[in-house]
């Protein structure tokens, strides 16, 4: 008789199956935590070269000299009496968050109309904005140059909302109506029979259970502006250029004057605060819309 190798118990299997799972999570936070801790490190460290950074934090070499480079350098080109640092900062902050507010608005209410409406010219408008999405925004870049330089809108980063949100505005309006889609019509129904309008019905009823689908939509347009490089390095001077092109500068080394890689550290964990709070603020929103609003019966 052949003698039959012992089962490794249930038990002893899942015991084997966490203990990879944690060895992994762990392998997975450091791969992602050692970076950020040592720019976070690099950031408070004396002079403007990597080189000089050492492995492990040094007390000696601290120093808040990189910081107090942002919010007290102003060059030549400065505009009023704001360093370089914070007048990009609130240039790009201001076109981000008007960026957010139009394409947020406009495609809540295009996908609101395409999800409960039929009118004509419905399905020509959506295939529309289907063939749109095939080709990438910065094929226009000629295009888009010529028309800034006949209307005199370059160097202003506020114009560049109108090419952000006619890049996002055609994916968030097939997402918004898919997410609207999933929402009974029933809801609809109920709140006109008691005497709700199209407008009350969609702010007081639909809204709320949108707002996981608002909340995504607002992020993306949010990070879209924050972090371009390529159509404000095309179209702006020093004047009124971005963080991203004002960062980016800090990297150059043909830039001798302003090359610092430590300053660039510090910004880059600046600019990241903004996002940080984004991402946290609209988190709230999801998990609201997931439980508000229902459809009884």
């Amino acid at each position: 008789m052949t003698k039959t190798q012992p089962r490794a118990m249930p038990g002893t299997r899942n015991v084997v199956a966490q203990i990879f799972l944690y060895l992994w999570l762990i392998v997975a936070c450091l791969v992602t935590l050692v970076p950020l801790a040592w720019m976070i490190w690099a950031s408070f460290s004396k002079g403007k070269l990597v080189t000089g950074v050492s492995l492990w934090p040094k007390i000696e070499n601290f120093s808040w000299e990189h910081y107090q480079y942002l919010f007290t350098y102003a060059s030549t080109q400065k505009v009023g009496d704001m360093p370089d640092f914070v007048a990009a900062f609130g240039r790009t902050l201001f076109v981000a968050l008007l960026n957010t507010v139009v394409v947020v608005a406009l495609s809540v209410m295009f996908g609101y109309a395409v999800s409960r409406f039929k009118f004509h010219g419905k399905k020509f408008v959506m295939y529309a904005l289907l063939v749109l999405q095939l080709f990438p925004a910065f094929m226009g870049m000629v295009a888009i140059q010529m028309i800034f330089r006949d209307f005199d809108w370059l160097k202003n980063a506020n114009y560049f909302v109108l090419v952000y949100a006619a890049g996002m505005i055609p994916l968030n309006v097939f997402m918004f109506r898919g997410f609207m889609s999933s929402i009974p019509i029933s809801l609809d129904e109920a709140a006109m029979i008691d005497g709700a309008s199209r407008t009350a019905t969609f702010i007081k009823i639909l809204l709320p259970v949108t707002l996981p689908m608002v909340g995504f939509m607002a992020v993306n347009a949010f990070m879209a502006p924050w972090m371009d490089f390529i159509l404000p390095s095309q179209f702006l001077d020093k004047k009124s250029e971005t963080l991203a092109v004002l960062l980016y500068r800090w990297t150059d080394k043909f830039t001798t004057l302003t090359y610092s890689p430590l300053n660039f550290m510090a910004g880059g964990l600046i600019v990241g605060i903004p996002i940080m709070l984004v991402q946290f603020y609209m988190q709230r929103f999801v998990v609201y819309g997931l439980t508000a609003g229902a459809d009884k019966g």
